[in-house]
């Protein structure tokens, strides 16, 4: 059984590499990686939003968040404000750039999407979405 379980993990593993290649080329125009690309959908979802809950949202690491949250801050694309409530803590928001920039990425990723899983039925993408949903909660 272990030849089994190392083909599996290679091939999610190198699917996996290939898949953020794919994606990255298909945003490199934009000057963004699929990293940022995370951490701008996240914000966009739920800002205004601390840089920790970014970090949770996106299963990132803190320093890691941090240093795509200054990237971000420097291409105009998110700002970092106070709190009202509690000023230890520093909320980001998408700027009028990283607003039209982020609906254009959008429909890029969308687009890359269709063509990464053409002919994989919604059902097998659902099978499928089960299956790496159990086994990151195995790894928990």
């Amino acid at each position: 059984m272990r030849g089994y379980y190392d083909e599996v993990s290679y091939n999610v593993n190198i699917t996996a590499k290939s898949m953020h290649l794919f994606l990255m080329r298909a945003i490199a125009s934009y000057d963004v990686t699929p990293e940022q690309w995370s951490v701008l959908e996240g914000i966009e979802a739920n800002e205004p939003i601390s840089q920790k809950e970014i970090a949770l949202w996106t299963k990132k690491d803190t320093p890691t968040v941090n240093r795509i949250v200054d990237v971000l801050i420097r291409k105009e694309l998110i700002v970092r404000e106070i709190s009202a409530e509690d000023r230890r803590i520093s909320l980001l928001s998408l700027t009028e750039k990283g607003k039209i920039e982020t609906n254009e990425l959008r429909d890029i990723v969308e687009a890359s999407c269709e063509k990464m899983f053409a002919g994989i039925s919604r059902a097998e993408l659902e099978q499928l979405t089960t299956i790496l949903k159990n086994v990151s909660a195995n790894l928990e």
